[in-house]
């Protein structure tokens, strides 16, 4: 199944903003989770899920 809801949008929104922060202090990123520096919608946005169908 997709996992969804509020928690999972604002644990990957918290994500996001950990690696801005870490870019922004000039800190590297471990290389798993440089998948959160992509640039648009998160998968399970609403935008991206009605973009893909």
């Amino acid at each position: 199944g997709v996992m969804a809801g509020p928690l999972v949008r604002s644990s990957y929104r918290a994500g996001r903003l950990y690696a801005q922060t870490k870019a922004h202090r000039g800190e590297e990123l471990p290389e798993n989770l440089a998948h959160l520096t992509a640039e648009g919608p998160a998968a399970q946005e609403a935008s991206s899920v009605l973009a893909r169908n």
